[in-house]
């Protein structure tokens, strides 16, 4: 155990003490197996899936070749690894099986799920219901293994500066640099998976196919970031009805696409990002005069519907905000005062305009230096008792309301 692991111990006694949990879980994590024992209460279970979803094999015609030395000129569905995965679930030992679940989703560019182990292990505990950490398309372990290779990055990152004046250009977000620059439209078409291999897995779960739980059961959700975004589409299009009966919990989430910045080292360049942001809030109408597929797909089905409602507030406005306040008690927000990527004010637009909505955003802040990436540190710079709180403040929120 860590030095400031046994610190924090001692230092905090009545919340969970998230640093050297979090050290804890990273160090056992491994999706390769079957089943985790954790403790004498949680376990991991690691379970298959297979995604069905049509979207990138009707859109690969349109793909350009990139790089093949980082497989990235392999059309997006030939990605093995994206459609054939395993997800994990933090697994109460309490019962056998479950009638409820939580998904927890991730933000975007994500490789590793470290930070959110200490989210789900909490949420499993104070919920007593399993949480579901499920990938979005292209992330975590559904990302080709070069996107995570250094030495096969070094090059590409040296070509793209001599090519472009990059900001924010790292080893940690290259790949979906170079994806998003190269087509715009891979942020829609990994948004459109995902949201089609979620409603899948409740599909999966009404019916009593997913070990752990029952025939019927109903899952809620807790989702951070890209995540958030994600969730509200599907809840925006009703997803087939399956989320009726669904709560949604968003972190550092909520706001319209034209809201947000991508632009961050861990995230994407501002070349990539530029190119997403003018293609979906500048050009996109006349992009959609020359695309029937893609013109179809945001006016005539319900999950590009509602992520047309979602780029910007006067897309669809009156249809968003007549479910939004249908959906009055299913959703909750909690953003953060200095979160520059996804502001707390972004999140206002999109559920400010009805008083009760509004209520239902909450903005903190916390007494240290934190970022949107990194909301809850843990390289011992920060005194963890206080993160320990900070962390607790919003789980907390989190558990009442999912509830």
């Amino acid at each position: 155990m860590r030095w400031e692991s046994i610190i924090c111990f001692f230092a905090e006694k009545n919340n969970m003490d998230y640093t050297s949990k979090y050290f804890e879980l990273r160090s056992i994590f491994n999706q390769q197996e079957a089943r985790i024992v954790i403790d004498s209460e949680m376990e991991i279970v690691n379970l298959p899936f297979n995604s069905e979803s049509y979207w990138p094999r009707i859109m690969d015609e349109q793909e350009t070749v990139i790089n093949a030395q980082l497989n990235l000129n392999v059309p997006d569905s030939k990605y093995f690894e994206n459609n054939h995965f395993t997800y994990s679930v933090f697994v109460p030992k309490k019962q056998r099986q479950y009638k409820k679940a939580i998904i927890l989703l991730h933000g975007l560019n994500e490789r590793h799920w470290d930070k959110y182990l200490p989210w789900a292990y909490y949420l499993a505990q104070k919920m007593q219901r399993p949480v579901i950490l499920f990938p979005i398309a292209f992330h975590m372990n559904r990302g080709h293994l070069s996107w995570n290779n250094a030495k096969a990055l070094a090059p590409l990152i040296a070509l793209r500066k001599n090519e472009f004046n990059t900001q924010s250009l790292t080893f940690a977000n290259i790949a979906l640099s170079i994806r998003l620059t190269e087509d715009p439209l891979r942020f829609l078409k990994s948004g459109q998976q995902t949201a089609e291999d979620l409603t899948l897995l409740l599909q999966q779960l009404e019916q009593g196919l997913v070990p752990i739980f029952t025939k019927g059961t109903k899952a809620d959700f807790f989702s951070y970031s890209i995540g958030a975004f994600v969730s509200q589409i599907m809840f925006l299009s009703h997803s087939k009805g399956l989320l009726n009966n669904s709560k949604l919990f968003l972190f550092c989430g909520g706001a319209f696409f034209n809201e947000m910045n991508g632009v961050s080292r861990l995230i994407m360049d501002n070349i990539a990002f530029d190119s997403i942001k003018n293609y979906y809030t500048l050009n996109l109408s006349n992009i959609l005069k020359n695309n029937k597929l893609l013109s179809s797909l945001l006016s005539e089905f319900s999950l590009g519907k509602a992520f047309y409602a979602m780029l910007k507030e006067e897309n669809n406005k009156e249809w968003r905000e007549k479910i939004l306040n249908e959906s009055l008690k299913q959703i909750y927000a909690v953003t953060l005062k200095k979160d520059t990527v996804i502001p707390a004010l972004g999140t206002e637009k999109v559920l400010g305009f009805s008083h009760k909505l509004q209520a239902h955003n909450e903005i903190i802040d916390f007494p240290y230096d934190y970022s949107h990436e990194v909301p809850f540190p843990v390289s011992g710079k920060t005194d963890c008792s206080i993160v320990n709180q900070s962390f607790d403040k919003v789980f907390s929120r989190a558990g009442e309301f999912l509830a």
